[in-house]
């Protein structure tokens, strides 16, 4: 009986302790907390960042990225005017495994990045779309309208990185991930009047119901097959990032 008490007694002592010391802890890490704020430029574009420190060890991030941007870019074998949208926010923690400025991060990201483009020829231009080339007209020009979604909306992401994580002052960083976006989706929308390039038929309306139509179509349905394939590297979107901030 007296042996048992003794137990008993020991196991409440330890428990006794133990709760001091992660009182202890708490109260350190209370005091190592801090909030901050970030200016970041990437591939995700330029953002801001809200990040609050827990401890040594672990801090949670709130990020936004929204940037826009008109340039000309060629995709199978055709010449588009472009414009990329990037969209992204995100919500990020952060593990510091040594204490130090090295982490690793995961989270996810609500993703809207996007691209679309025009072309159109008025005749003199001639466009390879699927396995066959197509030119327009000066009267009524073939045009094409290209949206690529890279993308669903909801991505994971995974990254390491470098940064001081002091509980107040100033804050730098250096950050390397990956956005699993998933496949990019291709549209691609089309009017005017074609004829095929090697001369052979004669022009035709693309939305029309002709044999000439309707060949047309079953190569736009390549073509995008063409241009998902040709972007399927956007599955898995590179993300570097370099920021500044101040934690308070």
């Amino acid at each position: 009986m007296n042996t048992h008490i003794l137990k008993s007694k020991s196991l409440i002592a330890a428990t006794c302790l133990a709760a001091c010391l992660s009182f202890n802890a708490m109260a350190e890490e209370e005091d190592n907390s801090g909030l901050g704020f970030s200016a970041k430029v990437g591939t995700l574009g330029p953002g801001l960042e809200l990040d609050y420190r827990f401890n040594d060890y672990f801090n949670v991030r709130l990020q936004g990225n929204s940037y826009a941007y008109d340039d000309d870019f060629e995709e199978d074998g055709i010449d588009y005017t472009g414009e990329l949208d990037l969209s992204t926010y995100g919500l990020l923690v952060d593990w510091r495994p040594f204490a130090g400025t090295f982490r690793f991060t995961g989270g996810a990201y609500s993703n809207s990045n996007e691209l679309r483009g025009s072309a159109e020829s008025d005749g003199t231009d001639e466009f390879e779309i699927g396995d066959q080339e197509y030119r327009g007209s000066s009267s009524d020009p073939l045009r094409l309208q290209t949206s690529v979604t890279l993308g669903s909306g909801t991505a994971g992401y995974f990254g390491l990185g470098w940064g001081n994580s002091d509980p107040s002052g100033f804050m730098f960083s250096f950050e390397l991930g990956v956005l699993f976006s998933g496949a990019p989706e291709v549209e691609l929308d089309y009017s005017g009047t074609a004829v095929r390039a090697d001369g052979q038929g004669s022009s035709f309306d693309v939305n029309g119901s002709s044999a000439e139509a309707q060949t047309f179509r079953a190569e736009i349905d390549t073509e995008v097959a063409n241009l998902e394939e040709d972007i399927s590297e956007f599955e898995m979107y590179p993300v570097i990032a370099l920021g500044i901030g101040y934690r308070f």
